[in-house]
């Protein structure tokens, strides 16, 4: 039987046990890694989602760049490792970060990395902040053998560049050299008008390349390369899933859940002391456009068939 004495303390325990669960649900215990997001959609969620889901044994707290931006100097003073998922979210803690800490940035194009890692090349010494990252592009040389693999005849690949992407030439022609590809390309500039650059291109090479550049490569230029391959019967190799349905022929992507997978790999020999180089993910698919590619005469293997293909040549 239950006294008065005992049920009093028992409501008492009980209160104390409710006012700490209150306490500590509005103030969470840090974690040891901060993940940023650069915005709350879906793509940026599946990416921290697998992550998470990828790292059982650690501990994470997730907040948005608007979340950040109320306090984000000592926020970001608690956390040791800061993982970034976005451009906007990785040029907002390089800028606003001053402790020694590494920050894995994540769901990035290459180029913006490295244009990102160069600006802040000086304060990542003076803090002495390790940044390493997973590009969301794919490698030059997994394009280039995806285009080999569409068109085992090819000999001269298309291309054109702008003031960006110039940055990947030498990565691009390493690459060519090694799979005996030549290039035809051209290096454009802000005040030139692309189509124009691209028509003799495209006349002029095997099959072509899509290289993203914000300066020069738009909606409009990407409607008209489509026409122009159509025309010259002469494949597209884009750099999206939707370019693809638009009627390009072919493209690798690796999507939030590939790039968190390999966002989870890199955390993990962040944690064993090692600060890993920045680098591309392994995983990825292969899209096609098997309509398009009947549009140019073009038989192509399936999706499927192009990825084992892909991998059985990276193992070599």
């Amino acid at each position: 039987m239950t006294t008065p004495e005992v049920a009093s303390g028992m409501t008492t325990r009980l209160a104390v046990i409710l006012l700490m669960w209150v306490v500590f649900a509005y103030f969470p215990v840090n974690a040891s890694t901060l993940i940023v997001q650069s915005d709350a959609s879906s793509t940026y969620q599946e990416v921290t989602n697998t992550l998470i889901k990828e790292s059982p044994s650690l501990q994470f707290e997730t907040l948005s760049l608007e979340q950040l931006k109320e306090q984000p100097e000592s926020t970001l003073a608690e956390y040791p490792l800061l993982i970034t998922v976005g451009t906007n979210a990785t040029a907002f803690v390089l800028e606003k970060a001053t402790h020694q800490s590494t920050i894995l940035s994540t769901f990035i194009p290459s180029q913006r990395f490295e244009q990102l890692n160069h600006q802040y090349a000086f304060k990542l010494l003076k803090h002495k902040m390790n940044l390493t990252g997973v590009f969301l592009d794919q490698p030059v040389k997994r394009q280039l053998q995806l285009a080999q693999l569409i068109q085992p005849e090819l000999k001269t690949l298309g291309l054109t560049l702008g003031p960006n992407s110039i940055e990947i030439l030498p990565k691009l022609k390493l690459a060519a050299n090694e799979l005996g590809i030549e290039l035809n390309y051209e290096a454009l500039s802000q005040e030139d008008n692309p189509i124009q650059r691209i028509q003799p291109i495209i006349k002029e090479s095997d099959l072509f390349l899509v290289i993203p550049d914000r300066n020069t490569f738009n909606q409009t230029t990407a409607k008209w390369l489509l026409y122009m391959s159509y025309r010259n019967r002469k494949p597209l190799i884009a750099f999206s899933q939707n370019y693809v349905k638009a009627g390009a022929i072919a493209a690798c992507i690796s999507s939030p859940e590939d790039i968190g997978r390999m966002t989870a790999q890199q955390l993990k020999t962040i944690s064993s002391g090692v600060t890993p180089p920045p680098t591309y993910s392994p995983f990825f698919s292969v899209v096609t456009n098997s309509r398009a590619a009947r549009q140019i005469h073009l038989a192509i293997p399936t999706a499927e068939r192009l990825r084992q293909q892909l991998l059985e040549v990276e193992k070599r």
